[in-house]
């Protein structure tokens, strides 16, 4: 068939132009079909990376504490609670804006430069509470880029006696200092909650007895 010829299908004839133009149409609409499912695929992998980037940058410790949920949010939020088991010196006043403080000196009282002092950000009862450090020991190497992190804890009861106690470290930096406060937090969350677990262990043991 030549240019400008005649050709048979089973709607009808067309002509060479005409059959050379559907293609092109065609081809066209594939290209933008294929460059439209393109973007949309690299837009769902940089959100998807973003995503990720961002999960990396949080510090995640979490632990089941054998206690129930709120025997858990009690240790947390008043200040016999806390005195059990974050240090010898403690107290908190558990309002949006309050201070919980702690003094790991037993030599030392609350509001010395030894103090740390925490301000709650906000919570939602036996669910959730965050912190703020705004306030640090006199010499504490990671000032400097504490003051730009927060702490979430999350509470989920897991049975009526046991509760999954979580803690989600967030504003964590490329910054060397950052990276070391995240390295030492780490391992004091760690810590922390263990001890919140032998506490609350033994207040059971107590009142069993």
């Amino acid at each position: 068939m030549k240019p400008g010829g005649r050709g048979t299908t089973r709607s009808g004839t067309f002509t060479w132009n005409e059959g050379l133009s559907f293609v092109v149409e065609i081809e066209s609409f594939s290209r933008n079909v294929m460059s439209r499912i393109f973007s949309v695929a690299f837009s769902v992998a940089v959100f998807s990376m973003s995503t990720a980037a961002a999960d990396d940058a949080r510090q995640v410790v979490e632990m089941e504490i054998d206690a129930s949920l709120d025997s858990v949010w009690n240790a947390f939020t008043t200040t016999e609670g806390v005195k059990s088991w974050v240090a010898p010196l403690a107290d908190i006043d558990f309002r949006i804006g309050g201070k919980w403080r702690a003094n790991y000196n037993v030599k030392g009282k609350l509001g010395d430069d030894g103090t740390i002092e925490h301000t709650i950000l906000c919570y939602d009862p036996k669910r959730m509470m965050s912190i703020r450090t705004t306030k640090c020991p006199k010499g504490f190497p990671f000032a400097a880029a504490v003051k730009q992190t927060w702490t979430v804890f999350y509470f989920t009861p897991v049975t009526k006696s046991r509760t999954r106690v979580r803690v989600v470290g967030l504003g964590y930096t490329d910054s060397e200092q950052s990276r070391q406060l995240r390295s030492f937090l780490d391992q004091g969350n760690r810590q922390s909650l263990k001890q919140l677990a032998k506490a609350l262990t033994k207040q059971r043991e107590d009142r069993s007895k």
